[in-house]
């Protein structure tokens, strides 16, 4: 099996209002950056093991069909990722198509759903693959049992896994996607669920919900409920398919809000857009997640209001029969906030947020990920903004960004996932913030490493001669920065301390040197590293 080759970019960042009161150790990692369109993030944390995560990715329809879906794996926590790639799908008419799904059972067994396709629109299938070693390898599952309708091409799958302690089906595992059923394939969606008791070695046969769009999540309860989020463009409602019985019935819906649908594009009434007539594509969906303990559904969802998008938050604790009063998420100002994924940290029992918005931006334009405790409303913005609008077009037609951003919490660490688009490229790349709480201090520190370790110059290229660099020293040493050209002649020597074991920043003044790529190495008693920079 060919495997793609990742160059690894991390970049490390303090944030100033911390969610946590103890320390945190974070760090925002391009896991993708390669020549192809990386999109569609899902992201896993170990239930075994929470230094693991796996992270599953869409890369360009031609490489998914050729070499199969990719996987971002770390077994330290986000301090070293590697690739693997799924085995192409069991069945040899079908490719893979995209739309990854990732997650974790108790044992820490990752389960990887996606979508596949034979060419038609009418014949796509579900795929499924599992890995026992944190990522490293996989085998093909059974695929879903997909419904059998005249124009049944499903998307956007979500699957999950019932972990309650206090329920009778615990281990189950679910898989929620919606599904084209009109004749243009274009609108009349549906939700739909199957599951499988057997590690999905078979699944059940699929169940229509009602009607949906664009992106379903499913979800589990205390005793069992099954929770499917859906949000309706033609009634304009979010709404949630509950079912008591473990998915066997489903009643009405439980209605959490309407919502005024984003403006259409102007060449395609498909689309829906934020950002003006230059737009990328985008909906107002609804993201939930269930505490276990106490059953609360969290539930946050999207609006469109005079001229921009919002997000609302609302909770019930009785199995969705009623809904608190809806609270703002972010400001209230005429900033994007959109593409929400809510996480709740079963052992914690905190709710997270994490969403796309625009509001450090006055002129609404450049977008940054964020998240936010939902029970006080504290945030923090976790990437510095980008431009949205630098990315390739979708058959000529509009801007895109990946239909969601993602996340997953377990036991104090927390993974968000999004996709951002860099300047002077045309091509996405998935990208992860790792947060997780450590000892009492109030100071934020990297991820610990055994090894002396230097990270990647930021910003990188530099048009202002002054970069910024981080590294881990393993013990107490001398330190020393020098600055080579492509040749590897020493140009100047930049600075020189001591410093303790741990992880440091150090903020680099190059000089009036012409543009061009020069190397910065590191030396220390435990030995030299050296990262390139790019001066226009």
């Amino acid at each position: 099996m060919k495997k793609l080759s990742i160059a690894f970019l991390f970049c490390f960042f303090y944030w100033s209002n911390s969610i946590a009161q103890s320390s945190s150790v974070s760090h925002v990692i391009d896991v993708s950056d390669a020549i192809l369109d990386q999109d569609n993030g899902s992201v896993a944390i170990s239930r075994a093991d929470k230094n693991v995560i796996v992270i599953g990715a869409a890369s360009d329809f031609a490489d998914m069909a050729a070499n199969g879906m990719l996987a971002f794996y770390t077994a330290d926590r986000g301090a070293t990722w590697q690739s693997s790639r799924l085995p192409l799908p069991a069945s040899t008419d079908v490719f893979a198509w995209g739309a990854p799904s990732v997650i974790s059972d108790d044992n820490g067994t990752f389960y990887y759903a996606y979508l596949t396709n034979d060419g038609a629109d009418s014949a796509g299938h579900i795929a499924v693959a599992s890995s026992t070693n944190g990522g490293k390898t996989w085998v093909n599952a059974a695929p879903v049992s997909v419904a059998s309708t005249q124009y049944g091409f499903p998307d956007m799958p979500s699957i999950w896994i019932d972990r309650s302690a206090t329920s009778t089906k615990n281990g189950r595992i679910y898989c929620a996607w919606d599904q084209f059923y009109s004749a243009d394939s274009s609108q009349f969606k549906g939700a739909y669920i199957a599951w499988s008791d057997d590690k999905c070695k078979h699944w059940s046969t699929a169940k229509f919900l009602g009607p949906c769009d664009n992106y379903v999540e499913v979800r589990t309860g205390k005793n069992g409920e099954v929770f499917v989020s859906s949000s309706d463009s033609i009634g304009l409602s979010h709404q949630l398919f509950i079912s008591k019985d473990f998915g066997t019935s489903f009643g009405l819906p439980s209605d959490i809000a309407g919502f005024t649908s984003y403006p259409t594009y102007a060449n395609d009434t498909a689309l829906t857009i934020l950002k003006g007539i230059t737009g990328f594509a985008a909906f107002p969906y609804l993201s939930v997640d269930v505490d276990l303990a106490s059953n609360r559904i969290h539930a946050v969802y999207g609006d469109y209001e005079g001229d921009a998008a919002s997000l609302y938050y609302r909770y019930s604790d009785n199995v969705g029969a009623t809904w608190s009063a809806a609270i703002g998420i972010s400001d209230t100002s005429s900033s994007d906030r959109f593409d929400p994924w809510v996480s709740v940290d079963q052992k914690t029992h905190e709710a997270y947020l994490f969403f796309y918005s625009s509001e450090s931006d006055a002129n609404n334009q450049f977008v940054a990920p964020y998240r936010q405790r939902l029970r006080d409303s504290s945030k923090e913005r976790v990437s510095t903004p980008y431009n949205p609008l630098v990315v390739e077009s979708v058959g000529g037609s509009s801007p895109y960004i990946g239909d969601h951003t993602a996340s997953d919490a377990f036991d104090s660490v927390y993974v968000g996932v999004w996709t951002q688009n860099r300047s002077g490229h045309n091509d996405g790349d998935v990208y992860a913030y790792i947060s997780s709480p450590k000892g009492k201090s109030a100071v934020p520190v990297l991820v610990h490493s055994s090894t002396l370790w230097l990270s990647p110059v930021y910003p990188n290229p530099t048009s202002n001669h002054s970069t910024s660099i981080r590294y881990y020293l393993p013990e107490a040493t001398d330190v020393s920065f020098d600055l080579f050209d492509i040749s590897g002649s020493n140009l100047s020597h930049l600075a020189d301390s001591h410093h303790d074991e741990g992880s440091y920043s150090q903020q680099l003044q190059l000089g009036g040197i012409a543009p061009g790529t020069y190397i910065i190495r590191l030396s220390t008693s435990d030995g030299q590293l050296s990262q390139k920079v790019i001066v226009y």
